[in-house]
Order: structure tokens, then C-alpha cells, then sequence
């Protein structure tokens, strides 16, 4: 029986088929894709246009039997884009074997790879280029969605993982553009710099509490020990901190994005006791919004200017990472990490009970990437922790160089060097308590803000107003001197406009140079060009003039763009010395409101202004706005919380429990089984669990019990059904039991036709070789390009003497490929069988 191991062989790829369109797939590729429409109209209905962005780098993960790649050879490729298919090594082997992709060698932007060659195929195709411009997108074909054949799924997370840290290796230039738009919003708003606290805290301890898994166990013991060191918490966790009744010192948030705000928005029920310290890039939701103290890290224009003022940094690349940067500034020398792990737990939570991704239930789509805890275990982790992880460790060996201690209480956070790891209830504290408020107000009393301080900021928003305009306008004349300066031919015809041209970028360098490097961060896309990654061959005079006129049309992008921009603050300011007026232009103030959805900023104007006297529709906006800042702040389903609940679908399961199976992960199944324990899902959850259960016996080698499992799923439905009896008929071939194996693979066969020449190789094992005859029979009618299965077939009309069906079989096969050896050969011997 062992001849029949294929059918449980995770390679399974079926015979090669066409639809009624024409389509050729390999069946159990694709299976039923395309069964009701072309595979073009599917694509074209699935990517649209997301497939065919110029300057982009596009990564597929599978074929869709060729299929995909042959929709993106017959389409007009787009200017500079390119394309990587990856395929793992049976797929790809076939697919070249049936003739299904055609040699990469013959589209140069298109490449078609396993992982084997992947390195090869980012490094020729210039990866590190297209992440600079942040355009890398990765995509799954159909095949790799289903994964039928248990192959894609540890393909496509190898990728995505791959493509991750890739983008974090590749990112000191991507996503410049968001933070300096976050920059010039939250110019108005960024006054007081973090600085005014530099080295106030001299000697003293600080609690740095951030959302990882134990911050659930470091809370009752901050709550026990409050007012014996400072407070500083990340703002995502404020939700959680106060249902324990703790109000941080200071609360701190770097993130650009605006999701930022859904995920913080609790932050805002904090008292004053609470400083809020944020990047000067920050999500203008919150710094608009805040109406306590706040204090900004970094500086405030993206330009030079002497509204930078000297300022603490608050690098990331997580909010951890900067508010340890900060806790070194103001003078802690002895910093308590609680909630910082870096890692999740073993059954797959990211984050303390009380978060939105506690509440979705546990991560289901974990990566291989795993670090050693402070427990010295393993735990899962992803890239972006990682990379926090390095960047925490060189932070810890500065301050413990410069006589400092910082310390993890946690026994399931990462381990990393410079940081000891104390147990939270065996760290001594101080026997004197801190009054982090009194110090803040010491320090920060002394620098009021300055009265004319909006009207400088203005000056200078129109300053770099001006300066982007002469920008813009020197780029159009310079367009249009690139354009006029070759004749028809596309020669050179004018060299003094080449001189112009030449003035003009000295203008660009001296004139300009601050605003012109800040321009192109916006032009950024158009500029890339310039540098030619996406192609090598020489410059013609056509080919310079294209090249000319897209720098300057870079230059004029970049300055609407940032125009855009300074002109939206402008308008902000002029907002912002409104709320200072005891009789202000209420509906100037309501407009700019509504724009930047600061609806929080009403109940801060009458907070500051209590005696002024407002007109009844003006208080009745201001009590309309009020509201719904506090609806805001009510919402529990966020666009946060929608994000992070598809990592939690139970189909994801079935990949993730195959792969840990196929490499014999026993400990990372266990894991599973248990997170979906408290997957909130239960009753849907369940053929999953029975999956998991199954797949552990296995390895156990407690056949009956996986049985029992499997038989499990069977009487629940059909969800896993055919993975079930897949297993049961891998478990009857091991052992002999040539019954259960036939009731599978009977199962199996009317789930998938794929499965039909094994069902007939069991009924030809026993004998049954009329049925097993009929069974094949079936099969070829609807696979008539299987070659292999027509042969055995023939072969089986052979053994039960019927040879006229085999002739007719052999004579089909041979009229298709007249020179197929096989099918001469057997005829020959049954000529001679015949003539005996």
C-alpha cells in the first residue's frame, strides 16, 4: 500500500485542465476558479488597476498556473514597474514540465522564481530602490489565497517577513513625506519644547509602562507603589490604566498615523496631573486635542529656521524606544521597564487585556521569528519589535555606561542586553515619595509662552510660502525651456536655453537650497527616476528631454504639494489667535474645527475663557461639539479595532496548524490549541481544535486518538473536511488498515476529483477492477490531458483481459502524442498478449 503515500503527499497538483474559455491550469491549483468566468475577467475584476502602478515593484506570491503571469505578459507593462512571482520549487518544476510559464529570459521586467533564487531576483530587480520610494507591494495569487496544496502558506510568510525587514533596513527615507506633513500641521501646537525638563529627575526612578502581555501583572504592583517613582506611559495602553485607577505622569505617542488616535483617544480622560510628551510628528488628533501641558520632542519646522529651537530627540522606531530616549534626557538613573516584552505570548497575545487586540482574541498568523525571553524560553515576535529590540539595546548599554540601571520585571519579556532582569516584587524602592508635578511646574514656570509667539509662526509659515512658490515658479519656466530647446528631430537645437536652465538650478542650490531639499522629499516618486533604477540603457536626446521635463514636473509637484500644506497651516494659525480673542470670529473657529475634526477644542476655549459671553447658536454649537468629541471618545468600534480583527480569522488556522505539523512544531501546536481556547469564536472554532488535536496524536504516534479527531470533524460538517480525511487515509495507509482508506478516499473523491486515480488504485488493490475501471473512467472524462492516468487506465483494461478498451484508450493517447513511448509499448506487449 505504500505505492499509494502520494495521496497524502502535500504536493498534490492534479492533472492539467482547461476550462470552457480555453484556460489551462493545473486542477488542484486553481480547482474551481475558474469555473464560471475567464481567468482575465478574474483578474481584471480582482487586481483592477492595483496591479499596474508605474514605478513600482510588485511581489506575487504564485501563478495561478501561469495564468497570472501570462495576464501581466500580454499587458502593456507599466513605465518602470516591475514583477517577481515566486513559486515554491514542485509548482514552479511543473509548471516549466507542462509548459505553463514561458522562460523569464523573454520579459526582462517580469521574473519568475522559487525561494531559491529570491535573493537573486530583489538584488537584480533593485528592491532597495523601490523602498525608497515605499513602492513594494506584495500580493497573493488565487492558488496562494487557497492554498490547496499546503505549500503557499509558509511561502507567502517567509515573504512577508522577508519583505518586512527588508522595509525596515530600507526606511530612513520612506514615509518622510507623512511625518513632515504631521510637522507642518502641528506647527500651531508644538510650543513648549521637551527640553525645559532636561535633567530635572537627576538620580531619581521612573516606570516606564508600555501594552505588552505583562503589563496585566506589573499593574497592581504600580498601583501598590505609586508615589514612589514616576510614571511614564505609552498612550495606547491609557484605557487600560485608568480601569486601574493610575494616572501617569506623562504620557507619551510618536506615531504619524491617524489610526494613532483611535487607538490613544483614552488618554484625553487623564487629569492635569498628566504631561503629554509627543513627537513633533505625532497624529494632530491628539496634539490639537490635548488640553493639559504638552511638551514636544524634536524640532518644529522642516526647514531651517530659528523656530528650532534646541530640543531632546524622541527617535523610534517604537514609542518605548523614545520615551526611554526621554527618561535618559531628564536624568532617571534607574529606569523600570513593566508591559515593554518586545515579544508575545506562546498562545499568540500581543498586548494587556483591555486592548483592542486582547479583546479580537490571540494572533493566529504568527511569523517563524521567535527571541528568547527573560525566562529563557522562547516566545514569537514580529520585525518591527525586532528592530526595537537592537535599537533598546544599544540605549540600555548608554545609560548603564553612564551610570544608570534599567531593568525588566517581566519573566516572559525578550532578553536583551543592558537590561537586568528583576522580578518586579524583589526591585527596592525609594522610601520618600515623588512629586513629579511640582517638579514639572518648577521647571516649566519660567518659560511661559510667548504672547506673540503665533504671530512669529506665521511670519515664518509665509516666509516658506513665498520661498516654495519661487520654487514653483522657476520650475514651470524651466519645463518650458526644456521643452522649447530641442528641435523636431529631438536634437539639442538652443544652447543658450541650456544655459538658463543651468542658472536656474544655481538658483535651486544657493537661493533656494532649504526649500528645494524639502521640496523634493514631496517630489520624491517623480525624483527616483532621475536615478535611473529601472533602466540602463544610454541616454539619447530624447531620452534627456523626457528625463528634464520630469525633474522639473518633480519640482512642481513637490510644490503644491507643500503648499498645500503651509497654506492649510496658515489658516490654522490664524485659527489658533482666534481662540486667544475674548470676541473671536466664531465661525472661523467652527470651520477650522470641523476641517481638522478638533472637536475637543471647544470644551478648551471655555475652559480658558469662562467669563466671555457667546450668543445662543454659538453655544449651541460649542455644546454640539463638545458632544461629539465625546461620542468620539465612546466608540468602541474603531477602524483600529476592524484592522486587527482579521488576524484572529479561524481560516488562518488551518494553514498555520499545517505548517507547524509538516515541521514537527509539537510545542507551537500545543500553543495553538490553546489560543484557540480563547478565540471568541468558540463554536466555530471547534473542527479547528479537533484539526490540532488530530495533528498532535500524530505525532505522538496515538493513532486512535487523531482518529477519533478527525472522525470529529467529520460529523461536524463540512468545514476541514477534506484535510480530515486526508489525515485518516495517511493513518490507514501506515497502518494497513486498507478499509479506512478506501472510505476516505471514497469521501475524498466525491469532495475532489483530484483524488479519483487513488480511489481507483484502492479498488484495483482489492480486486474491485471493474469499479476501479469506472473510477478511472471518470477521471479522464474530465481530465482528458492526463497522460499518466489514461495509461493506467489502458494498463487496467490490460490486466482484466478487456483489450478492446484498452486499444481504443492507447489509440486516443497516441493520436494526442504519437511518439509517447509508454503507450507504444504497451500496445506492442498487447498485440503479443493477444496474439497467445
Amino acid at each position: 500500500m505504500n505505492d499509494n503515500n502520494d495521496l497524502v503527499n502535500s504536493h498534490i497538483l492534479g492533472p492539467v485542465t482547461v476550462n470552457s474559455f480555453g484556460d489551462k491550469f493545473l486542477f488542484n491549483l486553481n480547482r474551481h476558479n475558474f469555473d464560471k468566468v475567464n481567468s482575465i475577467t478574474l483578474f481584471d475584476t480582482k487586481f483592477g488597476e492595483t496591479l499596474f502602478n508605474e514605478n513600482t515593484l510588485y511581489v506575487i506570491v504564485g501563478t495561478d498556473s501561469g495564468l497570472l503571469l501570462k495576464y501581466l505578459q500580454n499587458k502593456a507593462i507599466p513605465k518602470g514597474s516591475r514583477y517577481i512571482f515566486i513559486e515554491p520549487e514542485s509548482v514552479l518544476t511543473a509548471l516549466k514540465e507542462y509548459g505553463l510559464i514561458v522562460p523569464a529570459e523573454q520579459h526582462e521586467r517580469i521574473l519568475c522564481v522559487s525561494l531559491h533564487d529570491w535573493a537573486f531576483a530583489i538584488r537584480s530587480f533593485k528592491i532597495a530602490d523601490y523602498f525608497y520610494i515605499n513602492a513594494v507591494r506584495s500580493f497573493n495569487a488565487f492558488c496562494a489565497q487557497d492554498d490547496f496544496i499546503n505549500e503557499y502558506a509558509e511561502l507567502s510568510w517567509n515573504i512577508v517577513e522577508v519583505l518586512a525587514q527588508l522595509n525596515w533596513e530600507n526606511n530612513t527615507a520612506i514615509g518622510q513625506e507623512a511625518f513632515i506633513d504631521r510637522q507642518i500641521k502641528n506647527i500651531a501646537d508644538n510650543r513648549l519644547p521637551a527640553k525645559l525638563l532636561q535633567h530635572a529627575f537627576g538620580g531619581q526612578t521612573v516606570v516606564i509602562l508600555a501594552g505588552g502581555p505583562s503589563l496585566d501583572e506589573a499593574l497592581p504592583w504600580v498601583r501598590l507603589h505609586r508615589d514612589k517613582f514616576v510614571v511614564f506611559a505609552v498612550s495606547r495602553i491609557s484605557r487600560q490604566l485608568l480601569a486601574a485607577d493610575i494616572e501617569p505622569d506623562f504620557v507619551f505617542s510618536v506615531d504619524p498615523q491617524e489610526i494613532s488616535f483611535d487607538i490613544s483617544k483614552e488618554m484625553f480622560r487623564f487629569g492635569s496631573r498628566t504631561v503629554f510628551i509627543c513627537s513633533y510628528h505625532a497624529s494632530s488628533k491628539l496634539i490639537n486635542q490635548w488640553q493639559g501641558l504638552m511638551l514636544y520632542l524634536g524640532q518644529r519646522v522642516p526647514w531651517e529656521s530659528h523656530l528650532n529651537v534646541a530640543n531632546l530627540g524622541g527617535a523610534g522606531p517604537t514609542v518605548t524606544n523614545a520615551a526611554l530616549n526621554v527618561a535618559y534626557d531628564l536624568g532617571f538613573k534607574r529606569i523600570i521597564l513593566a508591559g515593554v516584552d518586545l515579544c508575545f505570548t506562546r498562545d499568540g497575545f500581543t498586548h494587556a487585556k483591555g486592548s483592542n487586540e486582547q479583546l479580537v482574541g490571540p494572533k493566529l498568523n504568527l511569523t517563524s521569528l521567535q527571541v528568547e525571553t527573560n525566562g529563557g524560553f522562547l516566545a514569537p515576535t514580529g520585525n518591527d519589535y525586532a528592530q526595537a529590540i537592537k535599537t533598546l539595546s544599544l540605549q540600555a548599554k548608554r545609560i548603564v555606561h553612564s551610570g544608570g540601571r534599567v531593568i525588566n520585571g517581566s519573566f516572559g519579556a525578550a532578553k536583551i542586553e543592558g537590561v537586568e532582569y528583576i522580578p518586579l516584587a524583589e526591585i527596592g524602592l525609594e522610601s520618600s515619595a515623588i512629586n513629579a508635578k511640582a517638579i514639572v511646574d518648577s521647571k516649566v514656570s519660567d518659560h511661559v509662552i510667548k504672547e506673540d509667539y503665533l504671530a512669529d509662526v506665521l511670519s515664518e509659515l509665509k516666509r516658506a510660502e513665498f520661498q516654495v512658490d519661487a520654487i514653483r515658479r522657476l520650475a514651470e519656466r524651466a519645463r518650458s525651456i526644456n521643452d522649447s530647446m530641442y528641435n523636431a528631430e529631438g536634437l539639442l537645437e538652443n544652447y543658450k536655453d541650456k544655459r538658463k536652465l543651468d542658472q536656474i538650478e544655481k538658483k535651486f542650490k544657493r537661493q533656494h537650497r532649504h526649500f528645494a531639499k524639502l521640496v523634493k522629499r514631496f517630489g520624491i516618486r517623480q525624483f527616483i527616476q532621475l536615478v535611473r533604477p529601472f533602466n540602463d540603457e544610454d541616454w539619447t536626446f530624447e531620452e534627456a528631454k523626457r528625463l528634464g521635463n520630469i525633474y522639473y514636473d518633480a519640482y512642481s509637484e513637490g510644490t503644491k504639494k507643500l503648499s498645500r500644506l503651509i497654506e492649510d497651516a496658515i489658516q490654522r494659525v490664524v485659527a489658533r489667535q482666534q481662540e486667544s480673542e475674548s470676541t473671536p470670529d466664531f465661525d472661523l473657529l467652527f470651520e477650522q474645527w470641523r476641517k481638522d475634526k478638533s472637536f475637543g477644542r471647544a470644551k478648551a476655549w471655555r475652559l480658558k475663557h469662562p467669563d466671555v459671553e457667546v450668543s445662543a447658536a454659538n453655544e449651541a454649537l460649542l455644546d454640539e461639539f463638545e458632544r461629539e468629541f465625546q461620542e468620539v471618545l465612546d466608540r468602541k468600534d474603531t477602524r483600529h479595532l476592524s484592522r486587527i480583527k482579521s488576524r484572529s480569522n479561524l481560516t488562518i488556522v488551518r494553514q498555520r496548524a499545517g505548517l507547524l505539523f509538516k515541521h514537527k512544531k509539537l510545542e507551537e501546536l500545543q500553543d495553538l490549541l490553546l489560543s484557540l481556547d480563547k478565540h471568541e469564536q468558540q463554536q466555530a472554532a471547534e473542527p479547528y481544535r479537533f484539526l490540532i488535536q488530530g495533528y498532535l496524536a500524530e505525532l505522538l504516534d496515538d493513532a486512535a486518538s487523531a482518529l477519533n479527531a478527525y472522525q470529529k470533524i467529520i460529523e461536524g460538517g463540512e468545514v476541514l473536511l477534506e484535510d480530515a480525511l486526508i489525515r485518516i487515509a495517511r493513518i490507514g495507509i501506515d497502518h494497513e488498515d486498507i478499509h479506512n482508506v478506501h472510505l476516505a478516499l471514497d469521501c475524498l473523491s466525491k469532495l475532489n476529483p483530484v483524488y479519483l486515480p487513488f480511489y481507483a488504485e484502492i479498488q484495483r488493490l482489492q480486486g474491485d477492477m471493474i469499479n476501479a475501471i469506472d473510477t478511472y473512467s471518470v477521471y479522464v472524462s474530465q481530465f482528458p490531458s492526463d497522460t499518466l492516468a489514461q495509461i493506467k487506465l489502458a494498463m487496467l483494461y490490460v490486466d482484466c483481459k478487456s483489450y478492446d478498451g484498452a486499444e481504443m484508450m492507447l489509440d486516443f493517447i497516441l493520436s494526442e502524442k504519437p511518439d509517447y513511448q509508454a503507450a507504444i509499448d504497451i500496445k506492442q506487449q498487447m498485440l503479443v498478449n493477444r496474439g497467445q
